[in-house]
């Protein structure tokens, strides 16, 4: 089983119909994504449990990434360009063993942070729109 080094992955973001790679990013993590369920427990249910079946939907859940904040670099720019004038984006992410996972985001959030012992940094949210193009 290989372990895929995370150094060396690029995250890229569609401006102007080109897969564009967002920089000084320091670390990134997919949460959320899921099959939808619901409660199908019914009074004549047997035993303690409760019952759950699948709604034949998935939640794509979010993206996140924290990065070193530069609002004059143009990609720093273009995701807080989402926040100003809304639209969907498209994504790639390609890890160390060129693998990748590609999505569109419906949704962003975005904060920044200073501090005095450390450098601008950023919080990028993504709300996915479907769910993950998965390697396979």
């Amino acid at each position: 089983m290989a372990k895929v080094k995370v150094k060396g992955t690029v995250i890229k973001q569609e401006i102007a119909t080109v897969l564009t790679a967002v920089a000084q990013i320091t670390e990134f993590n997919s949460s959320g994504a899921e099959s939808e369920t619901f409660d199908a427990t019914t009074i004549d249910t047997s035993g303690a449990g409760k019952e759950y079946e699948a709604t034949g939907y998935s939640e794509g859940g979010s993206f996140d990434f924290s990065m070193f904040y530069d609002p004059a670099l143009a990609g720093h720019q273009a995701i807080t360009d989402l926040i100003t004038t809304p639209a969907a984006c498209n994504w790639d992410i390609t890890f160390t063993d060129t693998t990748n996972c590609t999505f569109t985001s419906a949704g962003v959030g975005f904060g920044f942070t200073g501090a005095m012992n450390d450098g601008l940094k950023a919080d990028v949210s993504l709300k996915l729109d479907q769910l993950f193009a998965y390697s396979t």
